[in-house]
């Protein structure tokens, strides 16, 4: 967990900050040429994986054969698209009316095949739970791209310093994997390993398409029925609620499925494991997303400048709706860990048919009504990924919000002391700080006198992180 999370925040941490310090050198438009790639770069990232990085990760125990199939794939699918969408650049440029959308297409298509090398090594250590070695590489491959865009963004590059960092960032990743990983090909490329690994990654491969396309279809709108502004001012929005969600439901993937497939037939001990999971999760990020969504007119002016705080009440509609991520990745991380991919795809195609479907209706009236639809997706969501596991692990909707009364009973004192001075106070960065001490000190003091469970489990999950950490250095040592 320790690895793992480490390696998380090296690489959605600085992504972050890269994010605020570029959105004080370039503009919204910028932000917005590269939202629109993003839309054709994430699906083609998807189709270039198909699901095998899974399948390797939840098969537990593959062969060389395996390995070396799902190499020679990825890295025929990263070329094939990477041909693609170089050719369907001046289609792309014509779509959205912007012209300078050909060079910037041609320059970030070769993440894919990049991102098709570093497919299988990646896997094979999530497999092995050596998250120690990930974590070195996304560091150095993080720090090194953030560099490199920063320093074409202080040189005048603009949006070519956002396209120049994923392509980098990628290169470098490659090429650490394979450094550190020690992963070869050695086996033969098998069409029987092929159709057994596809017979499990296919489903995920069209969920995660359909999951991609859903939080893209956003931009996408935005892009063709407004101006690139409209399109810079969502995509900051997304980035600073994407920060805690994305780093957390990475974290809670990574370890979740390996764990989660290791104790797939013990069923009391699987829904014992999402239990407690899930308490200690949302213990941590329900009062950070209603925080972030209380003073994100603040945070906005405080990260990005002044001239981004039109981004600031969309951000408010996608923290509330990221509010209980954790459930969400949780549940289909214990489902996915089952092996059954297809029950997976079947809920993920009626959860994103929904999203796909408000999103469409809403997007007409502007940037915050599609903001709306993905809140409105992300509670029905909700109750879909868990009346699942209601069915299958006897652990549903209600019995796990039921779990999670005590964390919540402690957010009404805390945000009623937050709420109360933003309220009544004048508005500034000194007052907001103190709004957030305040209700963090309510709510952590409140549980400690009540002795939330969730918080007691936290304290041993962190004594356990450190003894395993000094046993690991002890081992090293020997």
């Amino acid at each position: 967990m320790f690895w793992s999370g480490l390696e998380i925040a090296a690489r959605y941490g600085v992504q972050f900050f890269v994010v605020v310090a570029l959105a004080r050198l370039l503009s919204p438009s910028d932000f917005g040429l590269i939202a629109m790639l993003l839309v054709f770069t994430s699906i083609g990232a998807l189709m270039v994986d198909s699901g095998f990085s899974s399948s390797l990760v939840q098969r537990q125990n593959t062969t060389a054969d395996d390995e070396t199939t799902v190499f020679l794939f990825t890295t025929a699918m990263g070329v094939l698209l990477f041909a693609l969408l170089w050719l369907c650049a001046p289609v792309i440029a014509n779509f959205y009316d912007q012209p300078s959308l050909v060079g910037l297409t041609r320059l970030v298509a070769f993440v894919l095949p990049l991102s098709a090398l570093s497919a299988v090594p990646d896997a094979c250590l999530t497999q092995q739970l050596n998250f120690r070695t990930r974590a070195r590489t996304q560091i150095l491959s993080s720090l090194g791209s953030a560099i490199v865009a920063v320093f074409l963004a202080l040189k005048g590059f603009g949006v070519w310093s956002l396209a120049w960092q994923s392509v980098i960032a990628a290169m470098l990743r490659v090429i650490l994997l394979w450094v550190y990983s020690g992963w070869r090909p050695s086996g033969k490329f098998r069409q029987k390993s092929l159709r057994s690994l596809f017979s499990y990654g296919g489903y995920m491969l069209l969920a995660n398409v359909l999951d991609t396309f859903t939080t893209r279809l956003q931009s996408l709108l935005i892009g063709m029925m407004f101006d690139v502004r409209a399109l810079g001012y969502y995509t900051i929005a997304q980035s600073a609620q994407s920060a805690p969600t994305t780093l957390v439901g990475a974290f809670l993937n990574r370890v979740g499925l390996p764990v989660f497939s290791s104790i797939a037939n013990q069923p009391k001990k699987l829904v014992g494991a999402l239990r407690l999971s899930l308490r200690v999760s949302l213990f941590v990020f329900v009062p950070c997303m209603i925080g972030m969504a209380l003073t994100a007119r603040m945070l906005i002016e405080l990260l990005y400048g002044r001239r981004w705080v039109e981004a600031a009440p969309i951000l408010v509609l996608l923290s509330l709706s990221a509010t209980f991520w954790p459930l969400h990745v949780l549940n289909l991380a214990a489902l996915s860990g089952q092996g059954r991919s297809d029950l997976f795809f079947r809920l993920e195609l009626v959860k994103k048919l929904i999203g796909i479907s408000l999103i469409v209706v809403f997007s007409p009236f502007g940037p915050i009504a599609i903001a709306a639809a993905v809140l409105v997706s992300s509670v029905l969501g909700l109750l879909i990924n868990t009346w699942y596991s209601g069915k299958l692990f006897g652990y549903g909707t209600a019995a796990q919000l039921r779990d999670q009364i005590p964390t919540l009973a402690l957010m009404v004192p805390a945000l009623l002391v937050g709420w109360s001075i933003l309220h009544w106070t004048e508005e500034g960065y000194g007052h907001t700080a103190l709004a957030i001490v305040a209700s963090a000190t309510v709510y952590v003091g409140a549980a400690l006198v009540f002795r939330n469970t969730a918080l007691t489990e936290l304290i041993s999950l962190f004594k356990d992180i450190r003894v395993a950490q000094q046993s690991t250095a002890t081992f090293a040592d020997e």
